[in-house]
């Protein structure tokens, strides 16, 4: 059979949807087609978009990379490649071919929420409400307003959109190094500095600040202001301390100041019946559903927005740590000791709940405590609480006393019963 021939009866199988025949039938007119012919990009797209269909992503990506340059304006090779690098986890091919096809054919819903699809994947689904939270957004605008007039440079890290870089450009910094790991966020944050007319202040870097280098990075100078948000529910998750630690030795002046300056983490013993049925999974619906909890991520926090759920307080709130991210504590080898927490009502200890104050500077406070709970503080709207849940409920009375164990590690802080 030529390759004319076999082309066609491949088009003709690939519509019926006996793939497998029609696999075999493009693989025929390929290896029969000469390398430079004008009909082979069409061949090798028809023959890509078979192999996506039958989930074969590697092989997919390489016939369609093929075939979009011969057919450089195809939108549909474009988005098929997008896809299937994305399968592949290729994040920066699949980013590259969604763009091109959304370049190609703006006024194509499919193409723009492919991409769109694509880039929502790329920052965590608390980041948008975090931009929204204008407690937070406030708080750090009256710390940086103080310290960013006589800032010579400013390092934000992990800068995201860029709000707080853009925050210190605001209230006179005159230089602002914003480092962002992810490289479509950094591209993104890059543009929306342009886009507010402060590119020549605001210079953004797609490394982690650990990999910054002030000879190269920072115009062979040091920071005198450190601004950052590498913040989790459970306060350490992202691994604040020892980027600060390291921002500090290597890329900040002695004198530099830190945004935010302080932190207090609180404990609060909890009872928190309409959820225990998950933590840990047991009985749901008469079912034994318990090798479900592998999926439980038993050796962190999990992260639950109090005044959202019914829950009872079964202790006051206890300080149980108090960070200077100026002078970050080095608990690269875990801390343990022990703590008393006294009971004020009874009731089945199910949990414990932990959030923070966070203190911008000495005088701007914010608080990711559940709202009966925060005192007056505005109240950071996108957090929830780090709760740590126990695997067996305990009766406990009021006046009481449990006896604790407190772990304090880098990226976390662990409170277990004695």
């Amino acid at each position: 059979m030529s390759a004319p021939d076999a082309y066609a009866a491949a088009l003709q199988l690939h519509g019926n949807g006996r793939l497998e025949q029609a696999e075999a039938a493009y693989r025929a007119a390929l290896a029969q087609i000469p390398a430079n012919a004008p009909q082979r990009p069409e061949m090798l797209r028809n023959y890509g978009f078979l192999l996506h269909q039958r989930h074969r992503f590697r092989e997919a990506v390489a016939i369609l990379s093929e075939a979009v340059k011969g057919l450089p304006q195809d939108v549909n090779a474009w988005s098929a490649l997008g896809q299937c690098a994305r399968e592949l986890g290729d994040h920066g091919k699949a980013m590259a071919a969604f763009q091109a096809a959304a370049k190609l054919a703006p006024e194509r819903e499919d193409v723009l929420a492919a991409l769109s699809g694509y880039l929502s994947r790329a920052i965590p689904a608390w980041h948008l409400p975090m931009l929204a939270d204008t407690a937070r957004n406030d708080a750090y605008e009256q710390a940086i307003s103080r310290a960013a007039a006589n800032s010579a440079l400013t390092l934000d890290i992990g800068t995201g959109s860029g709000l707080l870089a853009m925050l210190a450009a605001r209230h006179g910094a005159k230089s602002v190094v914003a480092c962002e790991a992810h490289p479509i966020i950094a591209d993104t944050a890059t543009e929306i500095v342009a886009l507010n007319g402060l590119q020549d202040r605001i210079r953004v870097v797609a490394k982690r600040s650990t990999e910054l280098r002030p000879e190269t990075d920072m115009g062979n100078a040091k920071a005198d202001l450190i601004v950052s948000e590498i913040l989790d529910a459970g306060l350490l998750g992202e691994g604040v301390l020892a980027t600060l630690r390291d921002a500090l030795a290597r890329l900040a002046t002695p004198a530099a100041r830190v945004i935010p300056g302080r932190a207090e983490m609180f404990i609060q013993a909890i009872a928190l019946p309409g959820l225990r049925p998950a933590y840990p999974v047991r009985q749901i619906s008469g079912f034994d559903l318990s090798p479900f909890d592998r999926f439980r991520n038993r050796a962190g926090h999990a992260t639950q927005r109090l005044d959202h759920v019914d829950y009872r307080a079964l202790s006051a709130p206890l300080q149980v740590a108090r960070i200077d991210f100026a002078a970050p504590p080095d608990w690269s080898q875990p801390v343990r000791d022990k703590m008393a927490l006294p009971i004020t009502a009874e009731g089945p200890l199910q949990a414990f709940a932990l959030w923070f104050d966070l203190w911008l500077d000495d005088h701007v406070c914010v608080t990711t405590a559940p709202a009966s709970e925060a005192n007056g503080r505005p109240n950071m709207p996108h957090w929830g609480q780090a709760i740590l849940w126990q695997m067996q409920d305990r009766a406990v009375q009021a006046g009481e006393t449990l006896s604790l164990i407190r772990e304090l590690a880098d990226t976390y802080i662990d409170i277990r019963q004695a």
